[in-house]
C-alpha cells in the first residue's frame, strides 16, 4: 500500500516530454532518461535471448500499468515475463518524444547526404550531421543504437537482425508527417536506419559498456531492473540513483572523430561532397560538451 501510494504522491510524467523538460525535473542522470536505462538495464539482463524481442508486442494492459508507474515518479519492478512489455515501453517513449528523437531540418540533411554520397563520403557527413544534434538528443540516440547493436549481435537467438530492427526502429526514431510521400520516406529511415546499425564505429562513439546476458560480464554503467514482484518502487535521489560516470566522455568522443583519412575525388558530385562537409548548408555544431553530469 505504501509502495503505490509513492506513485500516486510523486507525479513526473515522463511520455510525451520535452528531453530538456526530463532534465529540468529530474528525469535524466549522466545526459540519459532515467526511464530508458531502466528498461535498458532489465532487457540487457533479461531479454536479449528473447525470440522477437521488439518485434512481438507485449500485454497492452501490462504496457499502461508500466506506463503509470513511471509516470507518477516510480520505477517498476521487471521480471522475466516482462520483457515484451518492456520493450513496447521504450518503443512506446520514443514514438511520444515531441519533434522526434532527430529534429526534422537534421532529418532534411540527412536524407540529402544518404541519397547522394558514396560509402566512405557519406559516413564523414552522417557523422557531422548526428554530431550537431542536441546533446540529450545525441545522448539517448548513442545509448539506444549501441543497445541495438548488442540485441543484433544476439541474432542467433533472438532473430532481430539489423534489417529487423530497423524495420521496428526505422519510424520510431524519425518521425515522418502525414502525407502523401509519407511511406516511401519510411522506407528510406528504414534503409537510414539499418545502414546506421551497420557502421556504427564510423559514425558515433561507444561511450557504453553493457553486461550481455549471453557473452563475458562487463560493467553496466547504468544499472537498473530486477526480479522482485513489488510493482512499483520510489525514484531514488540523484545522488543515490544506481549509476556511474560513462567510461568515455568528452575525449573518448574526440578520439573517435576522425578514423579514416579521406582522398580527393574530382568530378561534380564529388565537388558537392566536399563543399557539403566543409559545412555549407550544415550550422555549425554548438555542442562543447557531452555528459557533464550537470543534472
Amino acid at each position: 500500500m505504501g509502495v503505490l501510494s509513492v506513485c500516486e504522491e510523486t507525479p513526473s510524467k515522463v511520455f510525451g516530454v520535452p528531453l530538456p523538460h526530463l532534465r529540468k525535473t529530474g528525469q535524466m542522470r549522466q545526459g540519459l532518461p532515467l526511464l530508458l536505462t531502466h528498461l535498458v538495464g532489465f532487457l540487457e539482463k533479461h531479454g536479449l535471448s528473447t525470440s522477437g524481442l521488439f518485434r512481438v508486442d507485449g500485454a497492452i494492459v501490462r504496457l499502461y500499468e508500466l506506463r503509470r508507474c513511471f509516470d507518477r515518479g516510480g520505477f517498476p519492478e521487471l521480471n522475466s515475463e516482462d520483457v515484451h512489455s518492456s520493450a513496447s515501453v521504450l518503443k512506446h517513449f520514443l514514438k511520444l518524444l515531441p519533434g522526434g528523437l532527430i529534429p526534422a531540418p537534421l532529418m532534411i540533411e540527412l536524407l540529402k547526404v544518404f541519397r547522394m554520397f558514396k560509402l566512405s563520403k557519406r559516413h564523414r557527413a552522417v557523422k557531422k550531421i548526428l554530431d550537431s544534434l542536441p546533446e540529450e538528443n545525441f545522448n539517448l540516440l548513442c545509448y539506444l543504437v549501441f543497445f541495438l547493436s548488442h540485441v543484433a549481435a544476439e541474432r542467433g537467438v533472438n532473430r532481430m537482425s539489423t534489417t529487423n530492427l530497423s524495420l521496428v526502429f526505422g519510424p520510431i526514431i524519425f518521425h515522418v508527417p502525414q502525407g502523401p510521400t509519407m511511406l516511401e520516406e519510411q522506407e528510406m529511415w528504414i534503409s537510414f536506419t539499418e545502414y546506421m546499425l551497420d557502421n556504427l564505429k564510423h559514425l558515433l562513439p561507444n561511450m557504453y559498456t553493457y553486461e550481455s546476458a549471453s557473452n563475458s560480464p562487463a560493467v553496466n554503467v547504468f544499472e537498473a531492473g530486477g526480479d522482485s514482484t513489488i510493482e512499483c518502487v520510489q525514484q531514488l535521489p540523484l545522488t543515490e540513483t544506481r549509476s556511474k560516470s560513462p567510461k568515455f566522455g568528452r575525449l573518448g568522443r574526440l578520439r573517435r572523430r576522425i578514423t579514416h583519412f579521406w582522398r580527393k575525388c574530382t568530378g561534380k558530385v564529388e565537388a558537392i561532397e566536399e563543399s557539403y562537409v566543409a559545412g555549407d548548408g550544415l550550422q555549425q555544431s554548438q555542442q562543447t560538451v557531452r555528459f557533464t553530469g550537470r543534472e
